[in-house]
């Protein structure tokens, strides 16, 4: 099967800010308040996290439905841990990104509990997202004129 490429373009609004478009929508990145922002969207790296919980989403409910386990409800809680240190300059040692990521998965099914965790072994395993993050991807960045 033939790879995917996605694309997203952004323009810079200010030292903070930044307007990007992914296919027909435009999507505000932003910083909170107390770190030099106008706290007007979401920071890159909660946007990371948003992308886990909706990649999981997908993944979880088209594996729930290829065994047919019905599922009731899904909700995701997703805590990122990050130490600011590198990001910020103030060290060279450690890593900028998070240091650990925590997804607490409240599923409902009619399905025993060991089916469960199944399927939620098997998402963590084909999910894109889950897979950008717990492996390393070659990541280029390239000056244009």
């Amino acid at each position: 099967m033939e790879e995917w490429t996605f694309y997203v373009t952004g323009k810079s609004l200010s030292g903070t800010k930044l307007l990007a478009r992914v296919r027909d929508f435009e999507v505000l990145v932003d910083e909170p308040g107390e770190i030099g922002g106008t706290n007007e969207a979401p920071n890159p790296v909660e946007y990371l996290l948003v992308a886990l919980a909706g990649c999981l989403n997908v993944t979880i409910r088209g594996i729930a439905e290829e065994k047919g386990i019905p599922v009731e409800s899904l909700e995701m809680a997703i805590a990122g841990k990050l130490n600011p240190e590198k990001f910020q300059g103030l060290s060279g040692e450690g890593r900028a990104g998070f240091t650990e990521v925590t997804v607490s998965v409240y599923l409902k099914a009619d399905a025993p509990r060991e089916k469960i965790g199944e399927l939620l072994k098997e998402a963590e395993e084909r999910c894109p997202v889950t897979d950008n993050l717990i492996n390393a991807t070659p990541v280029r960045i390239v000056l244009k004129e």
